[in-house]
């Protein structure tokens, strides 16, 4: 059973990394909240920053409040929850692929890393690696079949990977196209798509909400499946 308490040990990192991010925004947004009420006080203050050499006094950072918010606290967090979801995900089969190394046994693996290999056990990691390495730049659709492929698993969750895909297709827009939507993320997002090429991608808060909870419970039924499993093998 040492697998199913890595692959539990690894939720519980997931969703408790999920939870902490959620919190920082969360109560983040709600300092923000706060200010106005310090302003109408007549609190004075004045913040420098000693990187950047700039200064702002109360009435300025009241004034970039809800812009701090919506362009850099909400896209943010969103990203990172893609991050942590996708940190996850790759761990999880890094777990599965070191304990079921046959699966990989028809892989080819250059001679200078078997050379500089230690053992067996390294060899396997760096064909897993290159495994994963591989995976990554494919589509979340592809990840999800190659996971049942390989676990024979099905995690009944077409709707919110679907979901996922979206989202993961946004934060992708977000990082790599500077918020402005083409035809990948278009591609990536299939039926859930929320824009059109040439659209600017927005976070909205509902948005932000909703793809949290998707994250969550997309960690929490794939961990479950696995260790369902697991637990149903014979030792």
């Amino acid at each position: 059973m040492a697998l199913a308490d890595d692959i539990q040990n690894l939720t519980k990192q997931a969703l408790s990394a999920l939870q902490e991010s959620h919190d920082y925004y969360t109560y983040s947004k709600r300092l923000w909240h706060l200010l106005p009420d310090v302003v109408m006080e007549g609190r004075k203050f004045t913040f420098r920053n000693l990187a950047t050499g700039t200064s702002i006094n109360e009435q300025l950072l009241l004034h970039r409040a809800q812009p701090y918010v919506a362009n850099y606290l909400i896209p943010y967090t969103f990203q990172h929850f893609v991050s942590l979801f996708e940190d996850f995900f790759f761990d999880l089969l890094r777990c599965w692929l070191a304990a079921y190394p046959d699966s990989l046994s028809k892989k080819q693996v250059e001679m200078s890393a078997v050379l500089k290999a230690s053992d067996k056990n390294a060899i396997i990691l760096t064909v897993v690696e290159k495994e994963l390495n591989d995976l990554k730049y494919q589509r979340l659709d592809q990840w999800f079949k190659y996971l049942k492929e390989l676990t024979n698993l099905d995690f009944s969750m077409a709707s919110e990977i679907q979901e996922l895909a979206e989202i993961k297709a946004s934060r992708d827009i977000l990082i790599h196209n500077n918020g402005i939507v083409n035809a990948t993320y278009v591609s990536k997002a299939g039926p859930r798509a929320r824009y059109k090429e040439e659209d600017e991608l927005e976070i909205p808060e509902p948005y932000h909400r909703a793809s949290w909870e998707t994250v969550n419970k997309v960690v929490r039924n794939v961990s479950a499946a696995f260790i369902g499993k697991l637990r149903k093998s014979p030792s």
